[in-house]
């Protein structure tokens, strides 16, 4: 499946499902900007994560909503 930039996308990051937005697909691989939630532990990074981050996953990651 080809993503475009722009699209509203749920993001399976770190183990949790995340809305996102596509802003580029290359390969096997989709560039997201996701909304991190606040009430999630994301481990060691959870206290330097912005509200929106930026992240890069496998396709299979992605669907839409």
């Amino acid at each position: 499946m080809k993503f475009k930039s722009g699209d509203d996308v749920i993001v399976t990051f770190d183990g949790h499902e995340s809305p996102g937005e596509v802003i580029s697909h290359s390969g096997v691989y989709v560039m997201c900007r996701i909304a991190i939630d606040p009430e999630v532990d994301y481990g060691s990074l959870t206290s330097r994560l912005p509200i929106y981050s930026y992240t890069c996953v496998k396709e299979s990651d992605v669907r839409y909503p």
